[in-house]
């Protein structure tokens, strides 16, 4: 049985997918330099940027709907397409911020549910991986301390989010000897690169400005997502869980 990942099909989502994200960037990066800004450029990114998620939505609904698990990664990516247009709309109003992030709460929740599904536990088995579990957590929590100052009346909400992007990639380091190496890499990549674009996304917004803050955040989420679906993709029968 040829591997969808050597499959035209993937290959062709895998240009796509690219080819959407590097016009993204690249009308996003024009869009905030205001020596370059144009309505042309704006336009191109509030097409492209929903785009992406759909052309993975799209892959996910045609190639893989036989597959079990599928339905969570479906509510993760259509939360995700959500959530990315209401963050676009940040600027306007804080309640699309807020929306935003109730978005991606359901799809931080979506990927928990699909990793914890898919391995039949919640923490590693070794004591390496419970150290990394342990480590991730108590990076969510320095992280929100580092921002909680500047807050206001954000503290909350990106409470909540900050201990559930946490708490999806601790799930994610548990998957190690539960499910097959492949799917198991990628879909950590995948993980840390959400952790990766929060990090930078709140960092930028809340404490102070990161040089090319928009180019690293769209890179490492897209990135993140391509992983995770790159990681559902390969995902084999779980092995028997000694937890």
């Amino acid at each position: 049985m040829v591997s969808m990942l050597k499959t035209k099909a993937w290959t062709t989502f895998t240009w796509v997918f690219v080819s959407l994200t590097v016009a993204n960037i690249v009308a996003h990066n024009a869009f905030t330099e205001p020596n370059i800004f144009t309505a042309q450029n704006y336009i191109f990114h509030v097409i492209t940027k929903p785009l992406i998620m759909i052309s993975a939505l799209y892959f996910l609904t045609k190639h893989l709907s036989h597959k079990e698990y599928q339905n969570w990664i479906l509510v993760a990516f259509i939360y995700s397409l959500l959530g990315d247009v209401l963050i676009m709309g940040q600027g306007i109003n804080d309640l699309f911020f807020i929306g935003g992030m109730a978005a991606f709460f359901v799809v931080q929740a979506s990927y928990i549910i699909y990793f914890h599904r898919s391995a039949g536990a919640w923490f590693g088995r070794s004591t390496a991986i419970q150290v990394l579990q342990a480590v991730m957590l108590l990076y969510a929590i320095g992280f929100y301390v580092l921002i909680f100052p500047n807050l206001g009346t954000f503290w909350i909400p990106v409470l909540l989010y900050q201990t559930i992007i946490g708490i999806m990639v601790v799930v994610a380091l548990g998957r190690f000897g539960r499910v097959n190496f492949d799917a198991f890499a990628y879909t950590l990549i995948g993980a840390f690169g959400l952790l990766l674009a929060n990090s930078i996304f709140a960092y930028n917004k809340f404490i102070g400005d990161i040089t090319f803050a928009s180019f690293l955040i769209t890179l490492s989420y897209c990135f993140a997502q391509y992983m995770i679906l790159k990681g559902f993709v390969t995902l084999r029968a779980p092995q028997p869980s000694r937890a």
